[in-house]
């Protein structure tokens, strides 16, 4: 039985869109893929790279070799296909897509030293809001 499996790979240069393929319920090396291009990535030790020096942090660990940001998040089906979704209706779209995913590679590619993923903002819930606030209105009460 096939198994999928899908990420978001947060990187500097904008997110990538993965898949893990994996072909029977005993395999425990997956088949791992970018959406828009299929070129096959390689696992590495907290890295995914694709065509042998494209190399992206898919986590990045303390020294005490803690899990201390996960730049790779797994999605539902649902969600991936949210994210992607806008790039398939038409074969302009995705090949414009494909194009930014190679460039992507390449500059990551050329930029090894300068490997800093960009990561969402986490939004302030309100709680948080008031609490800061409440903290600067008391110096000034």
């Amino acid at each position: 039985m096939e198994k999928l499996l899908f990420y978001e790979l947060a990187t500097e240069y904008g997110p990538l869109y993965i898949y893990e393929r994996y072909s029977d319920e005993f395999e425990k090396i997956p088949e791992t893929r970018e959406f828009f291009t299929q070129e096959i990535g390689t696992r590495g030790y907290g890295t995914l790279s694709f065509m042998g020096n494209a190399v992206f942090r898919a986590r990045e660990r303390s020294m005490e070799g803690l899990v201390r940001e996960e730049y790779m998040q797994e999605l539902t089906p649902y969600e991936f296909l949210n994210k992607v979704f806008a790039y398939l209706e038409n074969s302009e779209q995705k090949e414009t897509k494909k194009a930014q995913v190679y460039n992507i590679f390449k500059m990551q590619a050329e930029n090894k030293d300068n490997t800093r993923p960009i990561l969402k903002e986490l939004k302030p819930t309100e709680e948080q809001k008031n609490k800061i606030a409440t903290k600067i209105l008391k110096r000034y009460l």
